[in-house]
């Protein structure tokens, strides 16, 4: 017959051979959790890069539609459409006088065609 210290020594080998149900569960658990944060995350920050590449995109051609002014004078056009690396962008121009005669500023309002979000905008000092 076996001793007792050996018998309880066999239990404790038979007992610690895995993992009960509840220690999988809990662990499948925290992995479920983490792996619902990370596709979170993952998701936002691809979403952010869109609209940053948007946002940047609109900034050009703030910069070129202000250039243009700049260039070849105030025209007769305060609004326009522009196309650039697939998005389809609205300019708004608005001019105001300045506290000295001989200046005006000009603002340069970019949105995205379809929207009224201002994606973009710059601002210059022209001579009348």
């Amino acid at each position: 017959m076996l001793s007792t210290q050996s018998q309880h020594t066999q239990a404790l080998r038979r007992r610690s051979k895995g993992f009960t149900l509840l220690e999988i569960m809990v662990a499948l658990v925290i992995f479920a959790t983490a792996a619902v944060a990370l596709s979170k995350s993952l998701t936002e920050s691809a979403n952010s890069v869109g609209a940053l590449e948007e946002r940047q995109f609109a900034d050009l051609v703030a910069h070129n539609v202000l250039i243009d002014i700049l260039r070849d004078g105030y025209g007769n056009d305060n609004t326009g459409k522009v196309s650039m690396a697939g998005f389809e962008f609205r300019w708004q121009r608005s001019v105001e006088q300045t506290a000295h005669p001989d200046m005006r500023r000009v603002d340069v309002t970019i949105y995205l065609n379809t929207g009224s979000d201002v994606l973009a905008s710059r601002s210059a000092y022209l001579g009348q």
